[in-house]
């Protein structure tokens, strides 16, 4: 399910007890959701916010700590301390999304998480939660600076 942080939903719920909201600085929770949306736990940006809120999943920053994530019982994460196409398709290949942070190249210039979903003619496909069709990797220059994946069981 293709979900945008910006969605007047849920854009201007707060991550935790920052100061920042989904829409401005919820790209890697959307993705989250993104990725689970087909799981058994399948949940929208909205509920899933609540659920990492009243978890303590979120820093003073709004920032998502991985580990207040992996110590909720069924999510369990991977930090990757590398880049690479091996670790992307390994993931892919044991059915989990890969969470990529990307730089977007606009006027504001800035980093930015995305969702890896497959991969199609030697190109991954990806769901950006700032945009409301498929894009392919190629479009932020196919340049990974992390990895990072959620799945739950």
């Amino acid at each position: 399910m293709l979900y945008r942080q910006d969605d007047e939903k849920w854009k201007d719920d707060k991550l935790g007890d920052s100061k920042y909201t989904v829409g401005s600085s919820g790209c890697v929770m959307t993705c989250i959701a993104m990725a689970l949306s087909d799981t058994n736990i399948g949940v929208n940006p909205k509920d899933f916010n609540s659920f990492l809120s009243e978890n303590n999943v979120f820093d003073a920053d709004g920032n998502l700590q991985w580990g207040m994530l992996e110590n909720i019982d069924g999510y369990h994460t991977a930090v990757y301390g590398a880049v690479s196409s091996d670790i992307i398709d390994a993931c892919l290949k044991e059915g989990k999304y890969p969470i990529v942070k990307v730089h977007q190249n606009n006027i504001f210039s800035y980093h930015h998480y995305i969702l890896i979903v497959g991969s199609e003619d030697g190109e991954y496909i990806c769901m950006d939660p700032l945009q409301s069709e498929i894009t392919k990797l190629s479009d932020y220059n196919n340049i990974v600076y992390a990895i990072r994946c959620v799945w739950y069981e």
